[in-house]
């Protein structure tokens, strides 16, 4: 993104001359800082600052999550409303820009073309590149408008996932939410496209991966395209091995290379509004009904009617690898005065406990006995991993390859029995945000007596 500079007399750059296409021109002539000459006025510079690697704090990432972080924009254009998501203004009425750079005048063209909001900035300099124009309101301080029906894009670096409030966001950000359907095809046209694949992370769980399918799907099909995986794998899962387990329609005999869009960063995908804000759940109809009989007769095998009190304690890589904020986990000693809680003013009879972290299950059974009911799997304790370590490449270190599948198979099964078994369960306790929390919630669909998540690391 270039910004506004004051003019560096002490340095030769070259010059361009002031107009509507000047950041294009720029964009296409490869160097970091130009001088402006504007004919109307003071002339300034303008400089190129990375979106990845001078905007975006790449220290806020986990370490096992890769870049890229965000997409650089080499070439874009704002007026082709076919390939920008307009929708991502909708139920907004005004937008309001602290500053003036390459993407604040490209959003307020966008802005000013497609929508009917109307536009504020506090810098007359806007007018350098804008026509005038009865919408866009030059102002010395910017309106107090309803945070709900405003967009307010600030200086200060905010993606919108913090809070999951995408109507304030700083420019790269606003920016990427209505220009991402153009950094997607790449140069490809949607009219010749039919499918679209991604390019999954092996080090992503299954939780994680089935609900960003469902999520993708939806976001995929505002473009006319149907999500499908053209490999034999999706991240570290064979497609054998989910369409066994879940009912997923994966594959498509018709799609080739001309009409298959291959995205590379999904990361750049779940960073939007459209996607991150998506509401459909993962509930049990992904489940193959084979797999969910065999889990119901599994819990009512168990339990006979028995009162149920459901708890997912996340450790091992979730500490490992440094998680903070919403997926801070609360220990054991933080969940236990809720949980004794609950068991006082409820009644239960069991707990069902799902943890991958053999010292949690450990804590929990010396606490409550026999009350403990846990999942047969294989557990890990957070001493068995490396500092920023996950599982998934625990497991590549430890387990022969031949048989990793079959260990990542049996993982898996033992994984969505908890999170099945969890859903059943009259009461749910969670430590923090994860996937399970939300798939346990997906599968229950609201009949909980009561839920609770942690939130420790999250002011």
């Amino acid at each position: 993104m270039f910004v506004l500079s004051d003019y560096d007399k002490s340095e030769q750059y070259e010059e361009l001359i002031l107009d509507h296409d000047i950041f294009h021109r720029a964009l296409k002539g490869g160097a970091k800082r130009y001088h402006v000459k504007n004919e109307s006025g003071e002339s300034f510079d303008i400089k190129y600052l990375d979106n990845n690697d001078d905007i975006e704090p790449i220290d806020r990432y986990p370490k096992y999550v890769k870049g890229p972080f965000m997409a650089k924009y080499p070439d874009y254009d704002e007026t082709d409303k076919e390939t920008l998501y307009v929708g991502f203004f909708e139920g907004l009425d005004a937008a309001e820009f602290e500053e003036v750079n390459e993407y604040s005048v490209a959003l307020t063209r966008v802005i000013l073309s497609f929508t009917r909001l109307n536009v504020w900035f506090d810098d007359p300099r806007i007018l350098w590149f804008i026509s005038d124009n009865d919408r866009l309101h030059v102002v010395d301080r910017l309106p107090d408008l309803s945070e709900e029906t405003t967009l307010y894009v600030q200086k200060q670096f905010r993606t919108g996932l913090e809070d999951r409030n995408f109507n304030r966001l700083n420019s790269t950000y606003a920016f990427h939410n209505v220009f991402f359907p153009q950094w997607m095809l790449n140069g490809k046209k949607l009219s010749d496209l039919k499918y679209v694949t991604m390019k999954t992370d092996s080090a992503g769980g299954i939780g994680a991966i089935l609900a960003f399918h469902m999520r993708f799907e939806i976001a995929f099909s505002h473009f006319g395209l149907k999500l499908i995986t053209t490999g034999d794998r999706v991240g570290k899962f064979s497609v054998n091995m989910m369409q066994k387990y879940f009912s997923l329609n994966l594959k498509a005999d018709d799609a080739n290379e001309k009409n298959t869009l291959m995205i590379e960063n999904q990361l750049l995908l779940i960073k939007t509004k459209l996607v991150y804000t998506i509401k459909q759940s993962t509930d049990v109809s992904i489940l193959a009904p084979g797999f969910r009989a065999e889990m119901d007769e599994y819990y009512e095998a168990i339990f006979e009617g028995r009162k149920v009190l459901g708890v997912l304690i996340r450790g091992t890589d979730y500490i490992s690898s440094g998680l903070s904020g919403e997926r801070l986990m609360a220990t054991v000693p933080q969940m236990l005065p809720t949980i004794h809680q609950w068991i006082d003013e409820d009644g239960y009879d069991r707990i069902f406990l799902a943890t991958e972290d053999d010292d949690i299950l450990s804590q929990m059974k010396a606490e409550f006995g026999k009350k403990i009911v846990a999942v047969s799997q294989e557990r890990h304790r957070v001493s068995d991993f490396k500092k920023g370590q996950i599982i998934s490449e625990l497991e590549k270190e430890t387990i022969d390859p031949e048989k990793l599948d079959m260990m990542v198979e049996d993982t898996t099964i033992n994984y969505f029995y908890a999170l099945y078994l969890l859903s059943r369960c009259d009461s749910f306790i969670c430590s923090g945000q994860c996937n399970g929390w939300d798939v346990v919630n997906d599968f229950n669909a609201g009949k909980f007596n009561r839920s609770y998540k942690f939130s420790v690391g999250v002011k």
